[in-house]
């Protein structure tokens, strides 16, 4: 009888372990650094990298340009595999919602106008 008690614990601690490694691999597929290249702007293409990280539980980040200074996230929407980023950089409020492509891979769009990608920076 204690035998099938400690099997029974034991499975039980391993189930719960799988899926909170689980969860967690899901929920951070999007903390890393990225390229992003913005299509077709009236600027024309441009091109940044896109910083996202785990704050107590919460993505954070910023978008990083060369010759501007960073600009912080105001807000991050996430689901499952999409995510939309909103910050203020040269006094225009800017949103960009990006899906999950595959591994290392994003897309999507620039306030719903222009084309966006992104691809991790695998160091």
């Amino acid at each position: 009888m204690k035998t099938l008690k400690l099997l029974l614990t034991s499975l039980f601690f391993l189930t719960i372990t799988v899926g909170i490694m689980a969860q967690d691999k899901t929920t951070d597929y999007f903390v890393s650094d990225w390229n992003v290249l913005l299509k077709a702007t009236p600027s024309g293409d441009a091109e940044m990298v896109m910083h996202l990280e785990r704050v107590d539980g919460k993505l954070a980040g910023e978008m990083r340009a060369e010759g501007i200074d960073p600009s912080k996230f105001t807000q991050i929407t996430e689901e499952e595999n999409k995510i939309t980023v909103y910050y203020t950089t040269m006094g225009y409020d800017i949103s960009i919602t990006f899906e999950k492509e595959d591994e290392n891979k994003l897309k999507g769009s620039l306030m719903g106008m222009f084309d966006a990608t992104g691809e991790r920076i695998i160091e």
